[in-house]
């Protein structure tokens, strides 16, 4: 008994792979970036802008102190001391600022190292310049000159120089280190952040000469001759005349 050829079914091609939705989260995440990078590099320009008035007068009010006349300090000791605090302080926000911007484009593009490094330069901004920076803020600072330590006169003399605004800006900034940090490191690990970063899996199909599901002939059959119609379909009617 001969049964009838299997039917042909036609081949599907995959469905194209459109663009992934950016979720919310990852969004919040790239302009916590761009926000923390503009205050950090409007801090550091204006601790560039003011060290060199906070020198002068710092160095005026130290060396006009009884104490320090016998310590061998000399205004130049001061003024570079003070020139190198807050050179280092705005090199180290303008340098998070750059990598801030960096990796907010890449996040924004679905980068998966960017995601890795955000993490990783978050926690290292939470921990050094976000925690240890606003304990040195709440503390006093101690400044060695010539191998001798000052702690009190020096720190009036630099907080009394340096204009209120600084002070301000450099709260404001640190307290955006802080949040900031928490919420790119939270915001990059919920689900909907998992899904933009995953890398997306080939589309499946027949492997390469091979031809798709239900293209084969019945078991025990030959392939049709050329220009012949596949099994199981019926050949066109001849012209009419």
């Amino acid at each position: 008994m001969a049964y009838p050829p299997a039917p042909q079914y036609p081949q599907q091609p995959p469905p194209p792979s459109g663009p992934r939705v950016k979720p919310t989260s990852v969004t919040a995440v790239v302009w916590t970036q761009f926000i923390t990078a503009a205050l950090l590099v409007i801090t550091g320009i204006g601790m560039f802008a003011v060290q060199s008035a906070v020198k002068d007068v710092a160095v005026d009010e130290i060396m006009s102190d009884p104490s320090l006349d016998s310590a061998g300090i000399t205004a130049d000791d001061i003024g570079a001391l003070i020139t190198v605090m807050f050179a280092a302080v705005a090199g180290v926000y303008i340098l998070f600022a750059i990598f801030y911007v960096i990796l907010g484009i890449l996040n924004n593009k679905g980068s998966r190292a960017s995601r890795i490094l955000s993490w990783i330069l978050s926690g290292i901004a939470l921990l050094c310049c976000g925690v240890f920076g606003i304990i040195g803020q709440v503390g006093q600072a101690t400044y060695t000159v010539n191998g001798t330590e000052y702690q009190d006169e020096m720190t009036q003399a630099v907080e009394d120089a340096t204009p209120a605004w600084v002070n301000v800006l450099d709260w404001v900034t640190l307290l955006a280190f802080v949040v900031g940090s928490l919420l790119i490191i939270i915001l990059l690990a919920v689900p909907a952040s998992n899904e933009f970063f995953r890398k997306d899996e080939p589309p499946t199909g027949p492997y390469p000469g091979q031809p798709p599901y239900g293209g084969q002939p019945p078991y025990g059959q030959q392939p049709p001759p050329p220009g012949q119609p596949p099994y199981g379909q019926q050949p066109p009617p001849p012209p009419q005349q």
